[in-house]
Parts: structure tokens; C-alpha cells; sequence
């Protein structure tokens, strides 16, 4: 009997070293064909969906001279949805594809909502967060798929939206099973991404997109100089570079959402708006 348990023990030892072996071998091929590497340390630009992210990135990038990646596709439908779903983790994604998540700097929205994840692929990341105030949010949002803020109910399949789109309004996908209208599903989205940012505010720096657009080059200096970052490049030239298509934001609220649907927006997000410092 102990033989056997010698020998047992001895078999799982080899099996485990052989493991190793191959993990060590498989990190020395990707050096030696210079493949990237996950980065443990990157500056990480979090926010909703339409909410400034891709100007923020980019120009604080470009200023501080980081690499950047820009959006992660990789991580759009139907991976959002076996994430959501728990059917894999962040950490599988990132390793099949590592330059995704080599960059200094690395900007993607779905992130927001996988916080602890995104920490256990980078250990010693840095955060940013953006906000805007949820109707011009939601209603940017809204322009870009092309849809009314006025609409009383919504159908998916009526208005043919790319997957990648659509699963934002899937409200059972997200654990929101009771929530049906339309206009309500991305009023919680934006109040959990807050909540993101609430339950982990000492571990971010937050830039209201509002402040962002009222001073967009003293915000990104102070923006830099409270994460440590010298300035690298003079980015005036790139201020006003539409990075994502504008919406209407000239319109009122109450004219978009109608009296009715903007009053869901100011119901539901009342209590996180006067948090961050928005008026009703």
C-alpha cells in the first residue's frame, strides 16, 4: 500500500512539473515571436457606453504618449453573454487574446461591469471612470442605434440591432428579469456602472464627461497629473476630433424622451445623480 501511494504520489509530481514545463515552454515561444504580453499594470478607462470614454482615452493617451487599445471586439456578443452568463471568465478571453490587454492604456465599456474580474487579469491596474449625466447618456445612446427616446415599448427584433447593441437592452441577460421597458433597462445600466464606481471610488479617479467638454485640455492635464503621468505630447491639435459619432445633443430632454419617459430616467437615477452631482 505504500508503494502504490509512492507511486502515485510520484506520477502527480511529474505530472505537475510536465505542466509547468509546457506553461514555461509555451511563454518562451511567445518571446521568442514577440507575441504581447497581459500587462499587470495599465491605466484602465472605465464608464458606460456613450459616455465620453473614447475621447477621454484617447487624448490622455496620446498626451502622456501610451499605447493604447481602443475597444476590445473580442469581448463584444456573444462573449458578453457567456461572461454574464458565468460560462467562462475574463481571464480565459484575455489570455487568447493577449495584445487586447498588453497596452498601457486600455479603454472598453463592458469592462465597468466585471471590475473584480478586469482586477484579477491586471493586478496593479490604475482606474479612470467617466460619467455623464444619465439623459444625455441614454440619449446619445439612443442616437446612435438610431432610436426614438419616446417610444411607449421596444422590440429588439423590430428594430434589427447588431448583436453587439442588442444585448445591452437584454434585461433578463443581466439579471433584470421584472424590468420590460425599454428606457428603464438603461437607466439601471447607467445607476450599476455608477455603483461600480461608489463601491470602489478610492481606487479610481472619476471625470464628469460635462467638465470634460467645458475644458477638455485642463481636464486632461489635471487628469494626468493627478494619475502621475508627464506630459509627452501637445494633443491641441486633436481636441476636437470626433472619436464617436455626435448625437443631438441640442435637443431637449423632454423633447427626446418625452414627459413621460424622462421621468423614468429621473426616478430611477434620482438618489446616484444627486451622489455625483446632478440637478433634476
Amino acid at each position: 500500500m505504500r508503494s502504490s501511494a509512492r507511486e502515485n504520489e510520484r506520477m502527480l509530481g511529474e505530472r505537475s512539473r510536465g505542466r509547468s514545463l509546457v506553461r514555461m515552454m509555451k511563454k518562451m515561444v511567445s518571446v521568442v515571436r514577440g507575441e504581447p504580453e497581459i500587462n499587470p499594470a495599465p491605466l484602465i478607462v472605465l464608464g458606460n457606453q456613450k459616455s465620453g470614454t473614447s475621447a477621454i482615452a484617447h487624448l490622455l493617451a496620446d498626451y502622456a504618449g501610451l499605447s493604447k487599445t481602443i475597444d476590445i471586439p473580442e469581448l463584444w456578443w456573444p462573449t458578453l453573454a457567456r461572461l454574464l452568463r458565468g460560462e467562462m471568465h475574463l481571464s480565459d478571453l484575455a489570455r487568447r487574446y493577449p495584445h487586447r490587454f498588453a497596452a498601457q492604456l486600455i479603454k472598453e465599456p463592458n469592462l465597468t461591469f466585471f471590475y473584480d474580474d478586469v482586477k484579477t487579469v491586471h493586478p496593479m491596474a490604475s482606474f479612470v471612470f467617466v460619467v455623464r449625466d444619465p439623459r444625455d447618456n441614454i440619449r446619445s445612446l439612443l442616437n446612435r442605434l438610431s432610436l426614438p427616446g419616446n417610444l411607449t415599448a421596444y422590440s429588439i427584433a423590430e428594430h434589427r440591432l447588431e448583436p453587439a447593441w442588442a444585448v445591452i437592452f437584454d434585461a433578463p441577460l443581466w439579471g433584470w428579469d421584472e424590468v420590460q421597458h425599454y428606457i428603464d433597462v438603461l437607466a439601471i445600466r447607467w445607476n450599476r456602472a455608477v455603483d461600480v464606481y461608489r463601491e470602489h471610488a478610492d481606487e479610481m479617479v472619476l471625470v464628469r464627461y460635462e467638465e470634460f467638454i467645458a475644458d477638455k485640455m485642463g481636464t486632461i492635464e489635471h487628469l494626468a497629473e493627478r494619475l502621475g503621468l508627464p506630459q509627452v505630447n501637445d494633443i491641441t491639435d486633436r481636441l476636437d476630433i470626433p472619436y464617436q459619432p455626435r448625437g443631438e445633443r441640442d435637443v431637449p430632454w423632454e423633447a427626446f424622451f418625452g414627459r413621460e419617459n424622462l421621468a423614468r430616467i429621473e426616478r430611477l437615477c434620482r438618489e446616484r445623480m444627486a451622489a455625483l452631482g446632478y440637478s433634476m
